[in-house]
């Protein structure tokens, strides 16, 4: 919860990101923010742990971290991470959905929801779940480390059922994709907070469904050495490459 003598200064609905999600995905997995730090930009949100070892959830600011052991903790401020999410979250559209449905079905009646489909959305989604599937990668540990993908192997599926609890995630637009992951992006966390992680897949029934338009983005780039050598991929727009050059 939020000190009343705090509520002042916050800005609602606004992304803050630390890091970037393609340098991640390529194996920079050393985390570089505190989470005490993180807390100051949002109470809602989600990241990656420091060395992986599963997922990070942030729910009414506080930091919950699933570990691919298949438990959820709640680490130290001092802990790290290297890629997270957050934002002051202020719901501004509710819907209710009572009957059993399955993730495309969820994922339809919230899209349509979305008025503006070039914004970014925080979406939370609250009630019982019938079937909850999650992932959450093991810890790393020598250099150079695998990217992401190289090791879909080694990642550790959970799967909940007839549980109860909170999604938490966002809507991120095309553009936006590489920087951030675009589309539907989701998080678990069970009422009890024992049982979390990634969500690959649900079905759910009795959901109360909020929404908020973020209307800005803040990006904050690492500043360690791993970071700053970093090689992206090259991204060309042959548009925008002819107006820069004028031809």
């Amino acid at each position: 919860m939020i000190p009343d003598n705090k509520k002042d200064s916050i800005v609602y609905n606004r992304l803050y990101q630390y890091g970037i999600a393609d340098a991640f995905v390529g194996g920079l997995y050393k985390g570089t923010l505190s989470l005490k730090d993180l807390k100051s930009k949002g109470n809602f949100g989600l990241g990656a742990p420091d060395m992986l070892d599963g997922e990070l959830t942030i729910m009414d600011g506080k930091v919950y971290q699933t570990k691919a052991t298949g438990i959820t903790v709640e680490p130290e401020d001092g802990f790290k991470t290297a890629l997270s999410f957050v934002t002051f979250f202020s719901p501004e559209t509710t819907l209710f959905i009572e009957k059993k449905a399955d993730r495309a079905s969820v994922l339809q009646q919230i899209s349509k929801k979305l008025l503006n489909k070039n914004s970014i959305y925080a979406v939370k989604v609250t009630g019982k779940f019938n079937l909850v599937k999650t992932r959450a990668f093991p810890p790393v540990e020598n250099e150079p480390f695998p990217t992401l993908t190289s090791i879909f192997d080694k990642q550790k599926i959970f799967e909940f059922t007839h549980t109860e609890g909170v999604m938490i995630g966002y809507y991120i637009p095309e553009y936006l994709n590489g920087i951030n992951v675009k589309d539907f992006h989701f998080h678990f966390l069970s009422t009890d907070r024992k049982q979390g992680g990634h969500i690959l897949d649900f079905i759910g029934e009795n959901l109360k469904i909020e929404l908020a338009e973020l209307d800005g983005f803040e990006l904050e780039i690492p500043k360690d050495k791993d970071f700053q050598n970093f090689q992206f991929n090259t991204k060309d727009n042959e548009a925008l490459k002819r107006v820069e050059q004028g031809k």
